[in-house]
């Protein structure tokens, strides 16, 4: 039987857990208690996920509070994003405890996005001959999928789950390609990360010109082809549309210098973790158990 891996989109998991549980982080703000919201409900999910499926190595990738290297090439990129919440920013140094407490790896990078090293992860698993499952709400990682790779979409809350595989990913995603995804988003743009894409050219046309070129390169390569509005269009947003794509792409390479082993998935601390449920004064947690039927309160 293969190993697996799963690898967490920690922000997107974070930000998701932060603004599902409002009432709660309103609760400890009018008691003046310390906010753990996030905290709670992260553990629980990543409790979940680790109990259902017996995993060999396990990581949560976090994006690194100093700029990118994306922001060298586009200084506006991601431009009007909001600061994370403070009540957020405070529970980071805990959650990356629970995660240890847990025998998980957590990892950021400085000048690195996490998505760079959720790429270089499942890479580095793959080319070990490890299945890899990726949690996360960016659609960019699809660019990741292929025989061994699964994308785990995070549709509406934390609960509704899109299961993205190579088999289903065509139906899913406009008929294209994962190798493709990145040429949508150099035409289409992704007003998220502030990038514009091809001006006045709308995600159907992307389809339709993807399906035809095959690539963005392969539509500039034709672009006497195309009809006359769309070639001014694709030869005035020409050195965006790159760009683009360019910053769309992850990189696969930014974990040279660590080895499979560096993700072990360790057991849990049933101490450590009981003692932090228990100075949070958390509840819900006995009904999650690890390997096979062992209770993670019978040790």
């Amino acid at each position: 039987m293969s190993k697996k891996a799963l690898v967490i989109d920690g922000n997107s998991l974070i930000y998701r857990a932060f603004y599902a549980t409002g009432n709660q982080l309103a609760y400890y703000k009018q008691h003046n208690l310390p906010p753990v919201n996030a905290l709670k409900l992260v553990m629980q999910i990543v409790l979940k996920l680790i109990s259902q499926t017996q995993y060999d190595y396990v990581l949560m990738a976090l994006d690194h509070e100093k700029k990118t290297l994306r922001h060298e090439v586009f200084e506006h990129y991601k431009a009007g994003r909001k600061p994370m919440p403070t009540d957020l920013f405070l529970q980071l140094t805990l959650i990356k405890e629970a995660m240890h407490i847990m025998g998980i790896s957590t990892l950021s990078l400085p000048g690195i996005e996490a998505d760079d090293i959720i790429g270089s992860f499942a890479k580095l698993m793959n080319d070990h001959d490890v299945d890899v499952e990726i949690y996360s709400s960016d659609k960019d990682l699809l660019q990741l999928v292929n025989d061994r790779t699964i994308v785990n979409l995070f549709k509406t809350g934390i609960s509704d789950i899109h299961k993205i595989n190579i088999n289903n990913f065509s139906e899913f995603f406009f008929g294209l390609l994962p190798s493709q995804v990145c040429d949508f988003k150099g035409i289409s743009g992704d007003s998220s990360d502030n990038l514009l894409g091809v001006k006045g050219v709308g995600p159907k046309t992307a389809v339709e010109l993807i399906k035809k070129y095959g690539s963005l390169e392969g539509i500039y390569q034709s672009i006497d082809k195309l009809n006359v509005s769309q070639q001014i269009k694709f030869n005035e947003s020409k050195a965006v549309a790159i760009m683009c794509k360019q910053l769309s792409t992850i990189q696969m390479n930014v974990l040279s210098n660590y080895r499979i082993d560096d993700f072990v998935k360790k057991p849990i601390n049933h101490e450590k973790f009981k003692f932090l449920i228990n100075q949070y004064h958390f509840t819900g947690f006995e009904k999650y158990q690890l390997h096979k039927q062992t209770d993670i309160f019978s040790k």
